[in-house]
């Protein structure tokens, strides 16, 4: 009896000593892995940031949207904006959506543009007028959407803070913002610029 107890608790002991031996042997192979992992998103991270496609920093002033670092000749932006469309009349529940938009200013020939679903486009640019950091570009309008007669569309984009406001005038007098959002200078890579 005594023999069958030992041999059935040497039996046991040599299970306990297999399984820890087996938990043993996986701690290594996920010490590994997520050195592994670290190492790869290490390396991401360093790849986003020297390409300009990463910024880390805080809350503060200097993690602001650079956006027009020139003012001279034309710069291009993109825009992520909030849009509210009116479905059917001004006064109708509008329709609110987020989109990418591209923007381009030219200082020299005092211009801008941006692609939007109004009056302003690359082909029916409108002027533009710098007071410090805002540049606003507006072009007349005359046509009706909503059942209102648009007589004028303008957008505002601040380079200090990259704030985008484009908004519609109305016969009357009346205005509505229908996009407002966040525009960060477009940066074209050495091999755009050759002719």
């Amino acid at each position: 009896m005594k023999h069958n107890n030992r041999f059935a608790l040497n039996n046991k002991l040599q299970q306990v000593i297999h399984a820890r031996h087996a938990q043993g042997s996986a701690l290594p192979a996920v010490l590994v892995t997520v050195l592994v992992l670290l190492v790869v998103l290490g390396a991401a991270v360093g790849i986003g940031m020297s390409a300009g496609w990463l910024h880390l920093g805080g809350a503060g002033a200097d993690a602001a949207p650079k956006t027009s670092a020139k003012t001279n000749g034309e710069t291009q932006f993109i825009c992520e904006g909030l849009i509210s469309m009116p479905q059917s009349t001004l006064q109708s529940e509008p329709k609110v959506y987020t989109d990418m938009i591209i923007v381009g200013i030219d200082y020299a020939a005092k211009t801008g543009w941006y692609r939007g679903d109004f009056a302003l486009s690359e082909g029916h640019k409108g002027s533009l007028k710098v007071n410090g950091t805002v540049a606003t570009v507006m072009r007349p309008a005359m046509f009706e959407r909503f059942g209102e007669m648009i007589i004028q569309e303008e957008f505002t984009l601040d380079s200090k803070d990259g704030k985008f406001v484009e908004t519609l005038t109305f016969k009357g007098n009346k205005t509505r913002h229908m996009l407002k959002g966040t525009c960060a200078q477009i940066n074209k890579a050495p091999f755009d610029a050759v002719s």
